[in-house]
């Protein structure tokens, strides 16, 4: 029994690792582009708390021996005032010559839906014909709303040069819901696989 728990491990905590994010390619440039040692990560959104902790979140997954990475709320804190031309003269400026963008506007992070009030009904105060009150109970005499399936989100992502060429463009379809650091820790180490297997990183 011990034996079959030690080679179960490691498959075990793979599984519970896995990303929940499948990654479409729409677009790789046929240019070769030499291999690079440091990468901007940028969360294109004006919500500064989701871009910290996206950023944050996926300089960890991202980071290796051979690859530095910078954050743009760090390097770039007001890079939306000069667009993404300012992001390109600044990677220009210090030698980044990759740059990963993450389209995260429409990322609403849906708060914990507050319990609903149980209508009590008393057939005293109902008005005249109205039909008699009928009653639903639970064990422990609570009502749960049934589950709703988690939506999908979807988020353009883009890999680009310091000169804005593209080199590699796709979707992060994510079936994470409601907690940042999971969408942010599915969509990196999926986008990181994506990128690694076709040599850009």
């Amino acid at each position: 029994m011990r034996s079959l728990l030690i080679v179960l491990l490691p498959t075990l905590l793979l599984a519970g690792c896995a990303s929940t994010t499948e990654v479409t390619t729409r677009f790789t440039s046929e240019e070769s582009f030499p291999a690079t040692d440091r990468m901007l990560l940028v969360a294109h959104t004006p919500e500064g708390g989701v871009r910290e902790t996206w950023e944050l979140t996926c300089r960890d997954i991202f980071s290796s021996d051979s690859l530095t990475i910078l954050l743009s709320h760090q390097e770039l804190p007001l890079w939306y005032e000069g667009g993404k031309q300012r992001i390109l003269d600044w990677a220009q400026d210090t030698g980044v010559d990759r740059v990963l963008v993450v389209e995260l506007t429409h990322l609403l992070i849906n708060a914990a839906e507050p319990p609903q009030p149980v209508n009590q009904l008393n057939a005293i105060n109902q008005p005249p014909g109205s039909p008699p009150p009928t009653w639903e109970m639970g064990i422990g005499g609570d009502l749960k709303q049934a589950d709703v399936p988690d939506a999908l989100r979807q988020h353009g992502a883009e890999l680009i040069n310091a000169q804005g060429s593209p080199i590699w463009t796709g979707v992060a379809t994510t079936h994470e819901a409601n907690n940042m650091v999971a969408i942010a820790k599915s969509q990196c180490q999926a986008l990181r696989k994506t990128l690694r297997e076709q040599g850009y990183l």
